[in-house]
């Protein structure tokens, strides 16, 4: 039997600046998946990524950022 792999959720802020930062999220088994799957979704690799945080997508969470001035 095979055990299926954890998957975690990952989190950019400070993504893609342009006017503001922006925001990209993805869930994966890693980063590394995470980011190909934010590639391919937007057609391009941004120049910048941000910060990235990761949780388990085995609990709650919810996240607020604001934007503008």
């Amino acid at each position: 039997m095979t055990v299926p792999k954890k998957l975690y959720l990952f989190v950019w802020s400070e993504f893609a600046p342009d006017y503001s930062s922006g925001l990209a999220f993805a869930i994966a088994t890693d980063e590394a998946k995470a980011r190909k799957l934010i590639i391919k979704k937007q057609g391009y690799e941004p120049t910048t990524w941000g910060h990235v945080q990761r949780f388990p997508t085995n609990r709650s969470i919810a996240f607020s950022r604001h934007g503008g001035g």
